[in-house]
């Protein structure tokens, strides 16, 4: 829900430099002109088929090896999936910005729009009428007081405020262009299909919906269903307009929320913080796949360029081989006796194939390759953390030993800061 503007600043033939990043928020007609759809339904399937204007429109993207993109016309490792949109029933806040409305609803007269740099006291500068009193009573919740009494102060009010605001004064807080009625959500981003994909069995979808793709769907419900009773009286408006804001909230952030409308799946905010987070999981963790974690112990009768490996670690960690027009013909006979050391076979295409479910019955070609268990001699990296210095991550030559610790020359802890008492 942010805009990135970048600005490059071309400065020879070969390369180029950012000159800076403005991070903004994306306005509601910002939004419909990135999407490439509008959900209007709360159906996914219909005859079987991804329903056209649902969360599973194929304009969103493919997420499954087969098939491609109806936006783009692009497979699915070349497209990097298309935002839809949904126009939200009502104005609803976002969690995340609750404190920036609040500086803007005090900040700025209810009546005239005048923006001031200091917060009134009681009466604005420019109108001279009262001020009313807005403040948080917690992450969710903004109350007024005015003439009317106190009371709760909906996003729907809170949005009719904020339009008010005159944008020439907005320069005296914040650089344009902005305006702090964005800050209230009117239409809702949807995201691709590849960032909420259905689980996958040998490169095809099965039946079943990511925890995102679910939050959106009660959404849209929720929505549905405050559209249903706009005749009804305001108790009753008030009450789903609660649960439209919660339902959005829930799908946003649901950890800042009371304790009582928490659900079980995950939201947006769940995938982003934390230890397995993307920002620290994913872009700064450099966590990968192929990788085992042991005890280490020295062992003074191996060579300084082996590692130890024990058994078990071997018979689970894999090497990619790629098939040639060198190795294809003992490839294919290891392939054909079901050789134990060969556990997956990648296709062309990317589809994965267990051996232990196709029992040979392949046809291995040259492009593809195999995954086959470590043995002896393999050209691993071998890495004590932290890893402070070029020489913490060092190639061996992997020897398959019984135990269960990693074994190493003694004289190899130098480079490693090695030493036997618990390190992995």
């Amino acid at each position: 829900m942010c805009l990135f503007n970048i600005t490059f600043l071309i400065q020879c033939n070969f390369f180029c430099m950012i000159g800076h990043v403005d991070f903004d928020i994306l306005t509601p007609q910002q939004i419909r002109n990135i999407s490439v759809c509008e959900v209007t339904s709360d159906e996914l399937y219909k005859d079987n088929q991804p329903k056209t204007g649902g969360l599973r429109d194929p304009r969103f993207g493919v997420s499954s090896r087969r098939g491609t993109c109806t936006a783009c016309q692009r497979t699915w490792t070349e497209c990097s999936g298309h935002f839809g949109h949904y126009e939200l029933p009502i104005p609803v806040y976002h969690i995340g910005w609750m404190t920036e409305v609040l500086f803007w609803l005090r900040h700025s007269c209810s009546q005239c729009g005048y923006v001031s740099e200091k917060i009134p006291s009681k009466k604005c500068s420019q109108c001279n009428k009262k001020k009313s009193k807005i403040s948080k009573i917690n992450s969710t919740t903004l109350h007024i007081t005015d003439e009317k009494g106190t009371r709760e102060l909906f996003a729907v009010e809170a949005w009719e405020l904020l339009k008010k605001v005159d944008p020439t004064q907005i320069s005296k807080l914040r650089p344009a262009p902005f305006h702090p009625k964005d800050l209230i959500l009117t239409v809702l981003p949807i995201p691709p299909n590849c960032v909420r994909p259905s689980p996958t069995m040998d490169g095809d979808e099965v039946r079943g919906e990511d925890d995102i793709t679910r939050r959106l769907l009660y959404v849209l419900r929720i929505g549905k269903g405050y559209q249903n009773i706009t005749e009804e009286n305001s108790t009753v408006r008030q009450h789903y307009r609660k649960k439209v804001q919660d339902a959005v909230h829930m799908y946003i952030d649901q950890t800042r929320m009371s304790s009582k409308n928490k659900g079980t799946q995950k939201c947006i905010s769940d995938r982003l913080r934390g230890k397995t987070g993307r920002l620290r999981g994913t872009l700064m963790g450099k966590r990968c796949n192929f990788t085992a974690r042991t005890v280490i112990s020295g062992d003074a009768m191996l060579d300084m360029r082996d590692v130890g490996v024990p058994q078990e670690v071997a018979d689970k960690l894999t090497i990619v081989v790629f098939v040639t027009r060198l190795n294809y013909l003992k490839l294919r006979e290891m392939v054909a006796a079901q050789d134990p050391s060969i556990k997956y076979i990648v296709q062309k295409d990317g589809t994965r194939l267990d051996m232990a479910t196709v029992k040979g019955r392949t046809d291995l070609q040259v492009g593809c390759s195999i995954e086959r268990t470590l043995r002896d001699g393999d050209l691993v990296l071998f890495n004590r953390q932290p890893s402070l210095h070029r020489m913490s991550i060092m190639c061996h030559r992997a020897k398959i030993l019984k135990g269960k610790t990693f074994r190493l020359n003694l004289s190899c802890t130098t480079p490693y800061n090695a030493d036997f008492d618990g390190d992995e």
